[in-house]
């Protein structure tokens, strides 16, 4: 009796082992180091800044049915075509019906047949993140109607004419992959989110994640994001600060059946410790649409600037008082005092709006300095109500030994300017800094009459124009 029960037992092993196992979802995330460092960069806010935002952002409402990538290698197409592209569309047209999204949700297709290697034709060596984006600003995208989900098929003529309606303006990085700080990466993405972007979220993906509940936690067992996981592309669209104690909420592409109807919360620990990086895409500035009357739409440009002593004194300034003014016919604030020649400060610049920042500074020799963007690899394109301390929170500048006056020049665009060209405009001109800005940017310069600066602080605020699309807010500094 008991040898013919051990043998059927041993059967039945045999049998459960030679059963075929489910298969894993599959991934697909290719993370190139090399091209993930040369993509622009957000550069880092104020302390403050990530303080202030809400504790709470849902983009959801904006998402389409999640997608299901099946078994090939696609999910970076999918996170970043599919489903970042079909919020972005919702965003900017304001549509929340998840009927209406399905039926313009754009093809992940698409964008991973115009970035795989010619050999991968059958879709499993996945793709670089990069590149999609790359392909998205240059490109476009069609909608999955257009071309439906398929394996290396090329785009029709009528797909490649449609992409071009849906490219993307630009994108960024949001940290970079030796950010040891876990809080830089959470707040950077928190950030986005509350700014109206969701953000395409490179993962490494222990082998709990791909069972998880609706909340996903690491287990010992993962043996921690240093193991030999898998890696993979999804989207973050939305995050609550006081849910498991601070989490993400992160739409995936393996169908409505996995985790939470295909949304999963990832806590702000697992976010810190599994994420490789993390990049947003920017559609149209929200700005730009209230003539259209979409309800997320905020003032058309604004934006203000404070200036602090190294030991945190407040350098008071007043507005400049046209036809007053000696040298600089831009100049809208002066310093209230005159300072020492040495002194240390630093300044803090605020965007009230969605807009590219740049700033230049001067003095009486005719230098002239660009100070932001920082270096060629930070991106001009600044978030709404965002803070930049300028050098740091942490560190300061110092007015030269040349008595006089200096001059700070920030630039508030609608648009992106091209700043190696205008930075040898100002430099090649003749004249006063503001002479030179004003031939250097002609109608772009929206005219000093026009503009609404505050009386009891440095800064403005201003509708659209009809003509022009760049603020100038100029600072004089004294100092002897």
């Amino acid at each position: 009796m008991l040898p013919s029960l051990l043998a059927l037992v041993f059967a039945l092993l045999g049998a459960l082992a030679q059963s075929p196992q489910p298969e894993r979802p599959a991934t697909g995330l290719v993370f190139d180091a090399a091209s993930y460092r040369g993509t622009p960069y957000k550069p880092l806010l104020t302390r403050g800044t990530y303080e202030s935002l809400p504790p709470r952002v849902s983009l959801e409402r904006y998402c389409p049915t999640p997608g299901d990538q099946g078994r090939y290698g696609t999910c970076a197409a999918w996170a970043i075509g599919y489903h970042m592209r079909t919020v972005l569309y919702g965003l900017e047209h304001d549509i929340t019906d998840r009927a209406k999204l399905d039926a313009i949700a754009f093809s992940p297709a698409f964008l991973y047949q115009m970035v795989k290697a010619p050999d991968d034709v059958d879709c499993q060596a996945g793709s670089n993140p990069v590149l999609g984006f790359d392909t998205l600003k240059a490109l476009g995208i069609p909608r999955a109607a257009t071309m439906p989900y398929t394996c290396n098929v090329a785009p029709s003529t009528a797909a490649l004419l449609e992409a071009v309606d849906y490219r993307i303006e630009d994108y960024a990085v949001l940290y970079f992959l030796d950010e040891q700080d876990p809080q830089v990466r959470v707040n950077t993405t928190r950030k986005a989110l509350a700014e109206g972007f969701p953000v395409m979220l490179a993962f490494i993906v222990p082998e709990s994640f791909y069972k998880p509940g609706k909340v996903w936690r690491e287990l010992p067992t993962d043996n921690g994001p240093s193991g030999q996981h898998g890696r993979h592309a999804m989207l973050v669209v939305g995050y609550d600060d006081t849910f498991e104690g601070g989490a993400f909420r992160v739409l995936n592409s393996w169908g409505k059946s996995w985790a939470d109807g295909g949304f999963v919360w990832i806590p702000y620990r697992e976010y810190g410790l599994y994420s490789l990086g993390a990049l947003q895409a920017y559609g149209p500035r929200l700005e730009d649409k209230a003539a259209e009357g979409n309800t997320l739409a905020q003032a058309w440009l604004g934006g203000k600037l404070t200036f602090e002593q190294r030991d945190g004194e407040a350098m008071a300034a007043y507005r400049a008082a046209e036809g007053q003014l000696e040298f600089e016919e831009l100049v809208a604030y002066r310093m209230s005092r005159s300072y020492p020649s040495g002194t240390r400060f630093r300044f803090r610049v605020t965007a009230e709006s969605e807009c590219y920042l740049y700033a230049y500074a001067t003095d009486l020799t005719g230098a002239i300095t660009q100070i932001l963007p920082f270096d060629d690899g930070m991106s001009p394109r600044i978030g709404r109500k965002s803070t930049l301390a300028f050098p740091s929170e942490t560190k300061v500048i110092r007015m030269d030994e040349q008595a006089g006056s200096d001059y700070l020049l920030l630039l508030f665009s609608a648009r992106p300017i091209d700043t190696k060209e205008l930075l040898a405009k100002l430099k090649a001109g003749a004249g006063t800094l503001s002479t030179r800005v004003k031939a250097a940017l002609g109608e772009r310069l929206i005219s000093r009459e026009r503009v609404r600066y505050a009386a009891s602080e440095i800064g403005f605020a201003l509708s659209k124009p009809p003509a022009g699309d760049v603020v100038p807010l100029m600072v004089e500094l004294r100092h002897d």
